[in-house]
């Protein structure tokens, strides 16, 4: 990955897109920003957190400041109710979404439930919109298919991931806009890595398939490859075993089961639980913390493309 530097903030670039005049992404760090304690940074997000969250016009400020390093300014910005499953939206301009994610009437009441999405993949082929996500620990994955003009951004937390939220969004593109595995390009970003990520028995019986979840089970087409994929180790500390999970590695081998290449997937190889002082991370930080931003754009005219369509 390349970083790049707006002002005082920091993003990482993926080495696969950046031959590509019409896309616009970036993986934010926490760098700039004005959100304090613990939140201290870019900021992109208002969980509650232990009882606390960060003041909203800290987020909307840092929202802002994604979308002026991405020269978005004026364009629309989207993003989901992330729920950790493996639900995909697809953007048009023509349905009803909340599409001001950098604006303080984002939080307004009075949306109808049709705008506030809920999903953890989500796809589009308009050009001048930003996708946008947050994420501390959760594995982002992004995606861009040169041939379709097709993008998206999956959020991979560790059910989502135990669902084949990254197959699921592969599918989605397939099915909507024809997109073909082997000509998609994959970036998986900083989320933490096993050397931090320890887990439960519970969750390698989830992804083995030895259990289901209660609500939501894995769908029937993607158990095997949710099995199949699944990357555990285990290490001693302090005299005990102790069970790690590998997201970034178990997300790489879905990618290729769902039919990617291996030259266009590419790896940003970053635990956000090391990197605290570049990543939030909510397991190291115990929850105290913030969310970083994940952004990715097409660019163009969007009438022209209604014409060409």
């Amino acid at each position: 990955m390349i970083e790049q530097q707006f002002g005082n903030l920091r993003y990482l670039q993926f080495n696969l897109f950046t031959p590509y005049p019409t896309l616009t992404h970036g993986v934010f760090t926490r760098a700039g920003g004005v959100s304090e304690p613990p939140f201290t940074g870019l900021n992109t997000s208002t969980p509650v957190l232990n009882s606390i969250r960060d003041s909203v016009e800290s987020v909307i400020q840092n929202r802002q400041l994604v979308i002026q390093a991405m020269n978005m300014e004026g364009s629309p910005c989207v993003t989901l109710w992330q729920v950790h499953g493996a639900d995909v939206q697809t953007f048009t301009y023509d349905t009803p979404w909340r599409t001001d994610w950098s604006k303080r009437s984002y939080y307004q009441p009075g949306w109808t439930p049709e705008t506030i999405r809920k999903g953890d993949g989500l796809i589009s082929r308009e050009r001048e919109v930003g996708l946008a996500m947050s994420f501390a620990d959760c594995t982002p994955l992004v995606f861009y298919d040169p041939v379709q003009q097709a993008i998206a951004i999956a959020h991979g937390g560790w059910r989502g991931t135990a669902r084949a939220i990254g197959p699921a969004t592969i599918d989605a593109m397939r099915e909507r806009f024809g997109s073909q595995p082997e000509q998609i390009l994959a970036g998986i970003g900083p989320t933490i890595g096993a050397c931090c990520y320890e887990v439960s028995e519970e969750v390698r019986s989830l992804f083995l398939g030895r259990e289901q979840f209660p609500d939501a089970p894995v769908a029937l087409r993607y158990r095997q490859l949710v099995s199949d994929s699944a990357t555990f180790s285990t290490i001693e500390v302090e005299g005990q075993t102790s069970l790690r999970l590998d997201l970034q590695e178990t997300h790489r081998r879905q990618l290729l089961m769902a039919g990617l290449t291996e030259e266009h997937i590419e790896t940003s190889d970053l635990c956000t639980s090391c990197h605290v002082d570049r990543f939030f991370s909510h397991r190291k930080e115990q929850g105290r913390t913030g969310r970083f931003a994940v952004f990715i754009s097409l660019k163009g005219n969007h009438q022209e493309q209604e014409t060409t369509n």
